[in-house]
């Protein structure tokens, strides 16, 4: 059993390292990151792949995995960004905080973690990596309709609550 696990994870190393780096490069912003929650992905695939159950498509699975890792490891950088971005308010003292590209980035990471799994998955699909309906209903197992539906609920979502974070009008 123990080398057909081993097979499996190097097919998915083989077949996958390349578009899930590219997922976690969608997530973080940034090569080093990415890197780190590529690593953590795999670390955790092979950990785990005696509990994948065949009823998905590998990538998914996969892609999960990384998702996770990307996020945690942007919940350790948005640590470091909240402190910068309290002293940064205080030292404006005003609602009108300048943001950059990279303090935007963290907002809306941050506001798309907080979406329901499915959304969260559909719009990364959607959104960043450039997939159509179709290849996502494929890839997934569920309907183009409720696709849309979900990425429709999480696009209003992210909008309504970035809105607010960003203190925008």
């Amino acid at each position: 059993m123990q080398e057909q696990w081993e097979a499996s994870f190097f097919e998915i190393v083989e077949q996958y390292s390349e578009r899930l780096l590219y997922c976690a490069m969608g997530i973080v912003k940034n090569e080093s990151l990415a890197q780190d929650a590529l690593q953590e992905g795999m670390i955790n695939i092979w950990k785990n792949l005696h509990k994948f159950k065949r009823n998905s498509h590998p990538f998914t699975w996969c892609y999960i995995i990384v998702r996770n890792a990307s996020l945690n490891e942007l919940k350790k950088e948005k640590k470091h960004l909240s402190a910068d971005l309290d002293s940064a308010y205080a030292a404006q003292g005003s609602s009108e905080l300048k943001w950059d590209s990279e303090q935007i980035n963290a907002k809306v990471q941050l506001v798309l973690a907080g979406l329901p799994e499915k959304q969260q998955l559909v719009f990364e699909l959607r959104y960043y990596q450039d997939m159509s309906f179709k290849d996502i209903a494929e890839l997934t197992g569920t309907s183009v309709g409720a696709l849309k539906a979900n990425y429709h609920h999480a696009k209003n979502k992210m909008e309504e609550r970035l809105i607010g974070l960003l203190n925008l009008p």
